[in-house]
């Protein structure tokens, strides 16, 4: 199933540390979004109707996995949320939220996980390692009819709490890993949803020094050398193999990351709950972290070991957000990244000089003097702010910020996934175009760093197969 597929599957963090705030909190730091339809061997052959759709949302980046002894947990005091739009006004008509609950077991033992036995379950006798288990509750939250005003929330999963898969400590504490983390997913039958909680391996496929020294890309022939391109360009060949990195450096491989997957049938994603047609087939998904507007702390005289040492109080306030990569990142200017954080993604009209006036494009052209597409750069606004089909007057709205993804296209089966989806091509530089990877959705596999570089710079930089040199996990 997709869910378990991510266990191998390569995971690019795509935001993380994106804005001032989010360097002091990773534990509500979004660093990747997917949406994409299951390519599970299930979900392949089920007829269009039946159907199902993956949406994950990653935090906590930067794991490395020796980084003991209390390894990494998602936050109890951050309310996680995957949204959906359906209806192409802008604004979410479904979030599935996620509550944590850590439990202190064993108090008494020294650290938090050990082999004694070695850790084989999530919960019972195999599990007596795990000192502290961290639980979750998942609650969907619906804009009710008639007039879809009033929020109706259902708790799934009975309302009972799963448990969440614990960091891999290494071979004598969890020598099955990934049996253990196969425990993680569970199944709502009523609904036909499925969820996993826990780590994951992350592979931050792109050579992030080269990209934040000033789009300092490395290339293949050294630097003054004769005929050495000022971008990165890659040969045909080079390119369309899927399997090797040619050149850069993956600066993230080997860490992990917190993963939350949901599983659902495209029929609940749907406005009006049937199979996905040209007018309702197309939803736009996002996530977002929030806490609670007050966070208070015990100290001394007050402190009591009975009682937590934190809480929070008063309404969730949104701390981050994320649909398509990179955004943040490379779009939004410095000054106003935890704002746009704590924005709405139907509010984006007002950040629409960011995206017009495209400053990382003009970096790009600044630092290689090849020439990208001039401003004002509506192509980007319909690219990430509009759906299809939607007026194309740059003058009207709704511009929402959403990674959509057209549920109606079938999923490419993994042996045939193409990391540059549209752009995808063989060694000779044929269209051998793959309509399910972004920006239609997101998959783990989706080489998003070359895609937006090249969506950047446009011609030059699609004919010349631009790209970081680092494409794939490896």
């Amino acid at each position: 199933m997709a869910l378990l597929g991510l266990q191998t599957a390569l995971v690019k963090a795509a935001s993380h540390r994106e804005a001032p705030l989010m360097t002091l909190d990773p534990a509500a730091d979004i660093t990747d979004v997917y949406a994409f339809v299951s390519y599970d061997a299930a979900n392949l052959v089920r007829p269009l109707a039946n159907r199902k759709v993956t949406l994950i949302m990653n935090v906590v980046p930067g794991q490395e996995p020796g980084s003991g002894p209390n390894y990494f947990a998602f936050d109890d005091h951050v309310l996680y949320a995957l949204h959906v739009d359906n209806d192409r006004d802008g604004v979410d008509d479904i979030t599935y939220e996620l509550r944590f609950e850590s439990a202190v077991e064993t108090p008494s033992q020294f650290l938090a996980t050990l082999a004694l036995p070695p850790v084989t379950a999530l919960e019972g006798p195999d599990a007596a390692g795990l000192a502290i288990k961290q639980r979750y509750r998942v609650t969907e939250v619906r804009r009710c009819a008639p007039d879809r005003r009033r929020l109706c929330r259902t708790p799934l999963f009975m309302n009972t709490t799963l448990s969440a898969v614990p960091s891999n400590i290494g071979p004598r504490t969890t020598p099955t890993y990934g049996n253990l983390a196969a425990q993680g997913i569970f199944t709502d039958a009523p609904t036909g949803i499925r969820v996993f909680a826990g780590q994951r391996a992350e592979t931050f496929a792109i050579d992030l020094g080269a990209v934040f020294d000033t789009l300092n890309f490395r290339v293949e022939t050294p630097p003054g050398a004769p005929g050495r391109p000022p971008l990165p360009v890659q040969t045909a060949a080079e390119d369309a193999n899927d399997t090797v990195n040619p050149f850069g450096n993956n600066t993230f491989s080997g860490f992990n990351i917190n993963t939350i997957a949901i599983e659902v049938p495209m029929t609940r994603l749907t406005v009006d709950g049937l199979p996905p047609t040209k007018a309702t087939g197309t939803i736009g998904v996002y996530a977002s972290t929030s806490r609670q507007r007050v966070t208070l702390r015990r100290g001394a005289r007050t402190v009591n070991e009975k009682l937590p040492l934190i809480r929070g109080e008063g309404q969730w306030r949104q701390v981050s957000r994320m649909a398509n990569p990179l955004v943040n990142e490379l779009i939004i200017p410095i000054g106003r990244k935890d704002f746009w954080n704590a924005s709405e993604p139907e509010d984006e009209a007002q950040f629409l000089d960011a995206y017009r006036n495209l400053a990382v494009a003009g970096a790009l052209q600044l630092v290689s003097g090849v020439p990208v597409p001039p401003n004002p750069r509506e192509d980007v606004v319909r690219l990430l702010l509009k759906y299809a089909g939607q007026n194309p007057d740059p003058n009207v709205g709704p511009f929402s910020e959403l990674l959509r993804l057209d549920m109606r296209v079938p999923p490419t089966p993994p042996s045939s996934i193409k990391r540059l989806g549209p752009f995808a091509h063989d060694a000779n530089g044929n269209p051998t175009p793959d309509p399910a990877g972004f920006p239609n959705g997101r998959r783990p596999n989706d080489d998003v760093t070359d895609l937006v570089v090249r969506v950047a710079g446009c011609p030059n930089y699609i004919a010349n197969f631009v790209g970081d040199g680092v494409g794939i996990n490896a």
